[in-house]
């Protein structure tokens, strides 16, 4: 009877043990499972650039201006955006030439639409921002038609002066970003742009603003830009 009794004991601790090593095996598989599935989001400090207006600076004779980028991520799908510059640009209407310098910025939100799965981190977002600019405009020439036998033309060529000029707008954006390598990132943005208020000149009225573009009869405009940021990984969560 005794060593039944043992027996028995000795097959449930055997059988005991051998349940617990298999369940520790599932457990770590099913971890293991889990992980390869699990995409923890990087939060950090991400800087860009606008690649092509160097090269509308470098390729264009009327055209000069840098864009510098910046988001930072806030939630899993919500990133606060900026992005600031400084444009020099001459343009040519159909009776006068002139010259936009001056900077701006931008600054608002991107919700990104695109559910990454695996280890991937790319954007498909949608976003809006306040704009605003500080600049300077230069009439360099104009034609002046007068009243006369033919209504002969006349062309002036000295240059006015326009300071301390300025324009707030607001703007909807819709863009991707792809992560190429390990936190580097190619992206490209659309934006459709509605002035809010903008201080012109006594007698030249402002058509083209930094960072905004050309202003339309309706006081809207549109812009792109395409950009290669870096992002500064600061914690995952």
């Amino acid at each position: 009877m005794l060593k039944y009794f043992i027996s028995l004991i000795c097959l449930f601790l055997f059988t005991r043990t051998s349940y617990s090593q298999e369940k520790k095996k599932v457990i770590k598989v099913e971890k293991e499972s889990v992980s390869k599935f699990y995409n923890p989001k990087t939060y950090g400090l991400r800087l860009g650039i606008d690649i092509i207006k160097p090269i509308l600076s470098y390729t264009r004779d009327n055209f000069n201006g840098i864009e510098i980028t910046a988001d930072y991520r806030l939630k899993t799908q919500l990133f606060v955006a900026t992005e600031a510059g400084n444009m020099n640009r001459t343009i040519q209407e159909n009776n006068f030439n002139f010259s936009v310098n001056g900077t701006y910025l931008k600054a608002g939100v991107n919700y990104n639409l695109y559910t990454n799965w695996l280890s991937m981190d790319n954007e498909i977002y949608i976003g809006a921002r306040y704009g605003f600019s500080l600049f300077n405009s230069t009439l360099n020439n104009y034609t002046v038609f007068q009243k006369g036998e033919y209504f002969a033309p006349k062309e002036v060529n000295t240059p006015t002066k326009y300071t301390n000029l300025n324009a707030h707008w607001a703007e909807f954006v819709l863009g991707i970003k792809t992560e190429i390598f390990k936190n580097l990132f190619l992206g490209f943005m659309l934006s459709v742009n509605k002035i809010i208020s903008t201080k012109d000149a006594n007698n030249f009225k402002n058509t083209y603003v930094p960072g905004f573009g050309k202003i339309t009869k309706n006081g809207s405009g549109a812009n792109m830009n395409y950009t290669i940021s870096y992002r500064i990984p600061l914690y995952q969560k």
